[in-house]
């Protein structure tokens, strides 16, 4: 496999609609204040590997909640939010008419939808939306276009973080579909993938409740 460039990848914290179970998209919601915490967590935690990485070069989803995460790390890393620039492939999979939705409503409401991303959730598209295939080719675009002399960092989605996984990994469809990763993890990917979490006395530290939740597709 063609050798990748170094990305330091970082899940958006919790949001009002992570914290009742809704499907956001392109759609937006804030930061609860449990999420506001866990930016700080991951802050913290991941200090050392921005303070000694060089050189360094830092990259944001255009979607509210990625860049209100990335304008909290700043201040904690004591940057300048100008240094995060923003780029589309970075953003969440689009889920159309499934946004503002939580999954029972999904398949109550669009039964033949949610059966048909159920049984082929690469190929699958519910009105208005993209597949992952197109995610997937999006994201690996991106990542062939950067410079490999640099740590690349990047704040994004968890879709986006799944997929990058894969694309670093060689993973399959089917595995890449069973990542499942907490809200504070970040991932340190190269020739292997290193996840970062937050220890316990610094979630406490910072009123955490806990390592925070995974999302369902």
């Amino acid at each position: 496999m063609t050798k990748l460039p170094e990305l330091l990848v970082i899940r958006h914290a919790e949001t009002d609609w992570n914290s009742r179970s809704m499907l956001q998209g392109h759609r937006d919601s804030p930061l609860t204040l449990n999420g506001v915490r866990q930016v700080l967590a991951v802050g913290e935690t991941l200090a050392p590997e921005i303070a000694t990485a060089q050189p360094k070069h830092f990259w944001c989803s255009p979607l509210g909640r990625a860049q209100q995460t990335a304008a909290i790390l700043a201040g904690l890393w004591s940057l300048p939010f100008y240094k995060f620039d923003t780029v589309s492939a970075l953003r969440e999979r689009s889920y159309g008419v499934w946004e503002g939705m939580r999954q029972d409503e999904i398949a109550e409401r669009r039964p033949e939808e949610h059966d048909a991303h159920m049984a082929d959730p690469w190929h699958s598209r519910m009105e208005g939306a993209e597949t992952k295939v197109e995610i997937y080719d999006r994201l690996s675009n991106w990542v062939r276009s950067l410079n490999h002399d640099v740590l690349h960092v990047v704040v994004t989605h968890s879709g986006c973080l799944r997929i990058l996984r894969g694309i670093y990994s060689g993973a399959s469809r089917q595995q890449i579909d069973e990542f499942r990763e907490p809200q504070t993890a970040s991932f340190l990917l190269s020739d292997t993938e290193r996840m970062i979490e937050p220890t316990e006395a610094v979630l406490s530290r910072h009123g955490c409740e806990g390592l925070g939740r995974t999302v369902w597709i």
